[in-house]
């Protein structure tokens, strides 16, 4: 799951390039701007073949700038909304829900990334195959 937050940092950085994004809770409290990354959930049922469908679910808290909070509040949301709906080829960004708190200058987005998981195969394959044999005459 690591490589998963990984993305999202990654988007984050790409949308808002000037601004710290955390994975870690900080005991000493957050900078300002910044954005704070955890997940929350994980569902998965499974399919036939060792498929399973997950679902995976993160939020994201923005500290807003407290110099203007509320046009900082809606300058992030309008641009999550606009650009934070996919991980490049990796998935779509579903379900996205945001919600301002003008008192605590934060915006929390939670979303789900809907995954198709496939058990990795460590038998080793055939390499090579030598043939010995040649062309029959009728």
């Amino acid at each position: 799951m690591e490589d998963i937050i990984q993305r999202i940092v990654d988007k984050l950085a790409e949308i808002f390039p000037e601004t710290t994004i955390y994975t870690e809770n900080q005991t000493s409290g957050f900078d300002v701007p910044s954005f704070y990354i955890i997940k929350t959930l994980t569902q998965s049922k499974n399919r036939f073949f060792d498929i399973q469908d997950r679902t995976v679910s993160y939020q994201i808290v923005y500290f807003a700038n407290p110099e203007a909070p509320n046009a900082d509040l809606n300058r992030v949301e309008e641009l999550l909304l606009d650009n934070f709906t996919r991980l490049d080829e990796y998935s779509t960004v579903r379900n996205r829900d945001i919600n301002t708190d003008p008192k605590e200058e934060t915006l929390t987005m939670q979303f789900d990334l809907l995954l198709n998981m496939y058990k990795v195969d460590h038998t080793p394959m055939q390499r090579s195959l030598d043939i010995n044999g040649g062309i029959k005459e009728n």
